[in-house]
């Protein structure tokens, strides 16, 4: 009995030990490196959850990396203020403000997505104010922030000049031509949208979560909205000024390695990552809860990031936006040397 028991203690003292072993080598290894220092500039909603959990996880400390993060009410602010004031490193952006500046500078790159949505943006009006569909539009005010996501997904909303109205019209407009001309465009800062749909100010908004679902709260049975219907894709990037990127290339990796540890926790821990998020923007859990799915949270560098610049460039171009008449080469704008050492197989593009 004895000689049993002490096989049976030097048999599970084996499976500990090899335990052990096997964690440790699956394990990430602790940085012992210099620490180097990032200020990002962080639009403060959903998209950049990736963000948020890396920030409440430690994960940039534990990857060498001192975070200092400053909040925007749009990844246009902050990417308009990367590059015109100075001060920040790396900024989280989508396509549009991308799109706008690359016509005139190429002192920024993409080094990674970090999310996709075919269901963030919307276009929210007032039923009050005699809108039940989208043809009622027409002569209405709608507040956008000008050069935003919110922007672009207008004009494939079917508020647009040009063959770029088919975006969206052909699937949910129908018979609706809405030109750019049959309604008055109210350009607002982000973060004025909700207050001035609220007051009144405008009859429609569009913008992006968690704006729509504020203006939804402030409204409640008087406003209505029309969703994208998976016919645009949002994504969100993390972009850093040229300069930055030359002289600390090792940063980039290590904030990327940061995120693919948050990128992971999430994938493995759903409720942990939606309370952090809520408590993160102080918005209800339940309602980050309803619409987490809506959003892929993953680093990523794929085709259709080129393809979707292009396409909105294009957009730009036609509706006389800028007063260039090329699409740019947005190869030119993205550098896959971090994401390649930190997420190889996410790297998809074709360069």
């Amino acid at each position: 009995m004895n000689k049993k028991i002490i096989i049976l203690v030097v048999a599970v003292i084996i499976i500990v030990v090899v335990g052990i072993v096997w964690w440790q080598s699956k394990s990430i290894p602790k940085y012992t490196g210099p620490i180097e220092k990032i200020t990002v500039g962080v639009e403060k909603s959903l998209l950049p959850s990736l963000v948020w959990v890396a920030e409440n996880k430690g994960y940039f400390q534990e990857n060498g990396t001192e975070v200092t993060i400053k909040e925007f009410d749009s990844g246009r602010a902050a990417f308009t203020s990367m590059l015109d004031k100075g001060g920040l490193d790396m900024v989280t952006v989508a396509q549009t403000p991308i799109m706008f500046n690359s016509f005139t500078r190429s002192d920024f790159a993409i080094t990674a997505g970090m999310v996709s949505s075919y269901n963030d943006v919307f276009v929210l009006a007032r039923t009050d104010r005699g809108i039940t569909k989208p043809g009622d539009l027409r002569g209405k005010k709608i507040g956008v922030t000008k050069g935003s996501t919110g922007h672009y997904f207008l004009g494939l909303f079917g508020v647009t000049k040009g063959s770029t109205g088919h975006y969206f019209l052909g699937l949910f407009l129908d018979t609706n031509n809405i030109q750019f001309s049959d309604v008055e465009i109210v350009d607002l800062p982000t973060g004025q949208l909700t207050q001035n749909i609220a007051a009144g100010a405008v009859d429609a908004i569009s913008t992006w979560q968690p704006n729509i679902y504020n203006a939804q709260k402030s409204l409640g049975a008087k406003s209505i909205t029309f969703p994208n219907n998976k016919i645009f894709r949002e994504d969100f990037y993390f972009v850093t000024n040229q300069q930055f990127l030359q002289n600390h290339p090792e940063a980039i990796i290590r904030f990327l390695e940061a995120i693919k540890q948050a990128e992971d926790f999430i994938q493995n821990n759903r409720d942990q990552a939606v309370a952090i998020v809520s408590q993160r923007l102080g918005i209800d859990k339940n309602f980050v809860s309803s619409v987490w799915n809506d959003f892929q949270l993953r680093l990523f560098m794929d085709q259709t990031i080129i393809q979707v610049i292009e396409d909105e460039a294009r957009w730009a171009i036609q509706n006389k936006l800028t007063n260039k008449t090329e699409v740019p080469n947005y190869l030119d704008y993205i550098y896959l040397d971090a994401l390649q050492k930190v997420k190889p197989e996410a790297v998809t593009i074709i360069k």
